[in-house]
């Protein structure tokens, strides 16, 4: 049996080859691949995952591309934090594909960061699709710079180069969640990174966009089943457990 920490990696490669188009892959705190699947293996030109482990992305994708995605390994290790629901354009050694994929941090049972795991979804791009990708890349990104600003529909399809009613049906198709919901979501995984820091909850409200801290403090119980300061109170005293 392989492990990373606790992650037992022989059962995850077992689930995720059942994916073929949703590439996975787990990597060591060297940021070498340890598991991947079938589709991962494929993305990178491998005739099988076990042809990965042992090496890193800037061993298996090209130049610019591989760098990239060393460095977003690096990111989420550093910090500790996901990086989520990213649209890109992959130009790997086998094919060209645009992926919707998330990175997590894998983390010991101390809490610490011990490697990075990684998801992404296929998006076929027959027919001009690339364009619509591109256009869409473009929205999502702007919402992620700018989470606390209030959502402009309108601002977002002028960037997209289309109507408000096109860009909410093409973004919900592609991301499985209207542009309000994206935006809800990037405040939600921004106010629980924030929530672990020493500003008050007012703060975090208006860090967050919201426009007051009742306003966050109802969304957020929504969304995570708790108040902020519960929900800050049950963290800090599971890190304050010894191991």
């Amino acid at each position: 049996m392989r492990l990373i920490g606790q992650t037992n990696l022989d059962l995850l490669e077992q689930m995720f080859d059942q994916l073929p188009h949703n590439p996975f892959f787990v990597k060591d705190h060297a940021l070498r691949y340890v598991a991947a699947n079938g589709a991962m293996a494929r993305l990178c030109g491998a005739a099988r995952p076990s042809d990965l482990y042992g090496k890193t992305a800037l061993d298996l994708f090209p130049g610019a591309l591989g760098r990239r995605y060393e460095t977003l390994d690096q990111q989420v290790l550093a910090s500790g934090q996901a990086i989520t629901n990213k649209l890109e354009l992959s130009t790997g050694r086998a094919e060209t594909v645009w992926l919707l994929y998330s990175r997590l941090p894998v983390k010991a049972a101390d809490g610490k960061t011990i490697g990075v795991t990684g998801v992404s979804r296929e998006l076929k791009a027959p027919g001009g699709r690339d364009l619509l990708y591109n256009r869409l890349a473009k929205v999502a990104e702007r919402l992620r710079s700018q989470s606390d600003h209030p959502l402009r529909l309108d601002q977002l399809a002028t960037l997209a180069a289309t109507s408000k009613s096109q860009l909410a049906r093409d973004f919900t198709r592609v991301f499985a969640m209207t542009p309000g919901g994206f935006l809800q979501q990037l405040r939600l995984d921004r106010a629980l990174r924030l929530l672990e820091t020493d500003k008050s909850i007012a703060q975090v409200a208006h860090e967050c966009g919201y426009v007051d801290q009742s306003a966050f403090a109802r969304r957020f119980r929504k969304s995570i089943g708790v108040s902020p300061q519960h929900y800050r109170t049950r963290i800090r005293v599971t890190h304050s457990v010894p191991r």
